[in-house]
């Protein structure tokens, strides 16, 4: 029995000294998560219907963005502060126009001045007026006049 006693401690002592032997070894993952910048432009008015007196047609659009964005306006018919609407017919008929947008009371510029700076991460809601500078008289040539108003969003 002696003999059993002395081989199980000396399996012990053994063991023991294996286990406070024991190395350990570690490694790390790194968790990671890239968003892409982004911008939209959404509920676009699909036409402002400008009345016949100096009153104003409106509309709206969105601007959404996960990143600061510049935003500027323009219209096709003219690169110059005058804006105006052209008869489908006779480009040479035209009325004078006064296009504004704004974002809370404050006016994106049309076709001059800077973009307009926004920080984005919120639905920006864009309002469009557009008004006849004089209203139309009995000789005013009868048709359809049209321009229109393009949004450019840099991010």
């Amino acid at each position: 029995m002696k003999t059993l006693t002395k081989i199980t401690l000396v399996a012990i002592a053994a063991l023991s000294s294996a286990l406070t032997q024991a190395a350990t070894t570690s490694a790390s993952i790194p968790v990671s998560l890239t968003i892409t910048e982004k911008c939209t432009i959404s509920d676009v008015s699909t036409n402002i219907a400008i009345p016949n007196d100096t009153t104003s047609g409106t509309g709206a659009f969105k601007v959404t963005c996960n990143t600061p964005y510049s935003i500027r306006t323009s219209t096709t018919n003219t690169s110059d502060a005058t804006t105006f609407v052209k008869s489908t017919t006779n480009s040479s008929h035209t009325l004078n126009t006064n296009i504004t947008v704004n974002l809370n009371g404050t006016a994106v510029p049309v076709n001059v001045g800077t973009a307009l700076s926004q920080p984005g991460l919120t639905v920006d809601t864009y309002n469009v007026n557009a008004a006849l500078i004089a209203a139309v008289v009995s000789t005013t040539p009868a048709g359809t006049y049209n321009d229109t108003l393009n949004i450019s969003v840099d991010y």
